[in-house]
């Protein structure tokens, strides 16, 4: 029996990547993030955090100008606050899941695009980093983010909204996006905190020819 399941879902695997208008290929990018932060006392001046994007993407073509889209990847999202003596990183690496629909146009031998979705993601691991240096004293300190739904944690799920376009060139596509998250990720009462991201990727289509 188990031998006929692994068969049925062999064959209904190896389908589906040779389904007409389905196309998949590794993802690789960079981001810019931070969060957008609501708080009782004073907001700290947040900076932008470059983090990094590994994974793999697949789109199906409902029509030559329709399509749906996903992509699942390692996204590494945080932020970063710099003042005179002090600098502070937040690190969180999350599995992260858009869904997506796009619209696409063809210009001679390039395509344009936009797409629109709602988006998932886990966070996997976390760290905070603190560095100070004052009167000729420095101090470093690292240790791991805890996660969890109280007050002082941090939650481990995240979800919103992203949005984007960009450029197709045979089998690359070259995309930005901007992602905005619905969750506080800061569970307490005096203050809210959540995801801001601008990243961009590049993705080869295996086996596209168009």
């Amino acid at each position: 029996m188990k031998k006929i399941v692994l068969l049925v879902v062999f064959v209904s695997f190896t389908a589906l990547i040779n389904a007409q208008g389905l196309h998949f290929g590794p993802q690789v990018g960079f981001s810019l993030t931070s969060f957008i932060e609501k708080s009782d006392f004073a907001t700290p001046d947040y900076n932008l955090k470059m983090g990094y994007q590994l994974g793999l993407a697949a789109e199906f073509e409902i029509m030559s100008f329709v399509y749906v889209g996903a992509s699942v990847s390692f996204f590494e999202k945080g932020t970063k606050t710099v003042n005179t003596f002090s600098k502070t990183k937040l690190k969180l690496g999350y599995l992260d899941i858009p869904i997506y629909i796009g619209y696409k146009v063809p210009l001679g031998n390039i395509s344009v695009f936009g797409n629109v979705g709602p988006y998932s993601s886990l966070a996997l691991v976390g760290k905070y980093s603190y560095h100070s240096e004052y009167g000729g004293y420095e101090i470093d300190e690292d240790h791991p983010v805890e996660f969890g739904n109280e007050s002082g944690l941090i939650k481990r799920f995240d979800t919103g909204v992203v949005f984007g376009g960009g450029v197709e060139f045979m089998q690359w596509q070259l995309k930005a996006n901007y992602a905005l998250g619905f969750v506080d990720l800061a569970p307490a009462d005096y203050v809210s905190a959540k995801n801001s991201v601008l990243n961009i990727t590049c993705t080869y289509f295996i086996g596209r020819n168009f």
